[in-house]
């Protein structure tokens, strides 16, 4: 009777886990470029980058003395 219950609650946790949303944001340099990312992006404090992740799941990174702003979007 404990293995059933187990396979529940590990099939709740995973389905609950698969519908969390990353978001997305916006990168706006002082040049006015604009780059989204899937995800928060990361400061990389030793190196003086943002690494962000595409939305075609590539890692890109920028720096941050060319970053103005980071925004979240709204799903």
């Amino acid at each position: 009777m404990l293995i059933p219950r187990i396979v529940c609650l590990l099939t709740i946790v995973c389905l609950l886990s698969s519908c969390q949303s990353t978001g997305s944001y916006k990168i706006t340099l002082k040049d006015g470029r604009q780059y989204l990312c899937k995800g928060s992006p990361d400061f990389i404090g030793k190196t003086g980058y943002y690494r962000y992740k595409t939305f075609q799941d590539r890692d890109a990174m920028l720096r941050a003395d060319e970053v103005l702003m980071i925004e979240e979007q709204g799903t």
